[in-house]
């Protein structure tokens, strides 16, 4: 009988604690923002609104994508990183604000080592060479040769000076003699609408953009810029394999929160995104999407910085890209 009533005690006394919810994590019920440094309609907003979504169900709170674009991702980030560190701010980003940003311009207003803290990695995209689907250009080789006979009039569109369409175009410019014309638009769409409008010759998004367009037919791809295939393009060829392994770009996603925010908040955060990214039905939604899905420890993002920030200052010298 004694042995029941403390078995008994002890399993309402571990109750409370074996089903915290986890909404008990946050102080309060309001919404969480989630700051993207990027307009609506680009590539990285469908996965962070799907993140929001999911991170937010499995924490009990509501998350609420907020887009603030300019310079190339710094007015958001900045904006993150001057938020309270309470667990009601979480910022995704991707290399060019958190890397490729740090050569490019004098003073970005953030220190992403400093100011933020991480959270998670979510997974990588490369970048591509399209044209419009009335292009001569059929491969990579014919795009360059174009170049030779109509010099500087063969134009690139870039969403501004610095991101990864801007850093993957100089690549290519700097191959062929800078015969290219850059032309930085403040939206994907308005640079995808000019290049189906043959206002732009070529454009150098991640992959994620072009699947639909590609499906439609009214754009080709003409490479992909990395080592290994995309397994949303899969009949595109890679620069490596066409003999121009120099022109490798990607661009990285992750989650990250403003620095000070509790440690208890970080692992929770962290342990969901994993969980997600994890999920057989969720992986495959984000790899439709044309991201290779990472996931790992906050540890992981912290050591991708301390290598991409002097990687990414490495290739905007040699890319001679300058922010305005």
């Amino acid at each position: 009988m004694l042995r029941r009533t403390l078995l008994a005690a002890l399993t309402l006394g571990a109750g409370p604690a074996l089903a915290q919810p986890a909404t008990n994590a946050w102080p309060a019920r309001q919404p969480i923002t989630m700051i993207l440094p990027a307009g609506p309609g680009g590539s990285s907003d469908p996965l962070a609104r799907l993140l929001a979504e999911e991170i937010g169900k499995r924490i009990g709170q509501s998350i609420i994508v907020q887009n603030r674009p300019g310079a190339g991702g710094n007015i958001g980030m900045a904006q993150a990183a001057r938020s309270r560190p309470d667990g009601y701010t979480l910022v995704i980003s991707w290399t060019g604000p958190l890397a490729t940003n740090l050569a490019l311009y004098r003073d970005v207003g953030y220190d992403p080592r400093r100011d933020l803290a991480p959270v998670g990695m979510v997974g990588c995209t490369p970048n591509v060479l399209a044209v419009s689907a009335t292009s001569p250009a059929r491969d990579l080789s014919l795009f360059m040769e174009g170049t030779r006979d109509r010099g500087s009039q063969v134009s690139y569109g870039t969403t501004g000076v610095g991101s990864s369409w801007h850093i993957a175009g100089e690549m290519v410019n700097l191959r062929i003699g800078n015969r290219l014309t850059h032309v930085p638009y403040t939206t994907p769409s308005a640079a995808l609408s000019d290049l189906l409008g043959g206002r732009l010759d070529a454009i150098f998004p991640v992959v994620p953009m072009t699947v639909p367009h590609v499906q439609a037919g009214t754009i080709r791809v003409l490479a992909v810029f990395s080592e290994r295939r995309s397994s949303v393009l899969p009949e595109v060829p890679t620069t490596a394999e066409l003999g121009h392994p120099e022109l490798v770009s990607e661009t990285c996603f992750a989650l990250l929160a403003p620095n000070g925010t509790p440690a208890t908040l970080i692992e929770r955060l962290n342990l969901e995104l994993n969980a997600i990214l994890a999920e057989p039905d969720m992986r495959a939604r984000i790899e439709a999407m044309g991201v290779s899905v990472s996931g790992g420890p906050p540890a992981d993002l912290s050591r991708y910085l301390e290598r991409e920030i002097p990687r990414q200052a490495e290739i905007v010298a040699a890319s001679g890209a300058k922010a305005d």
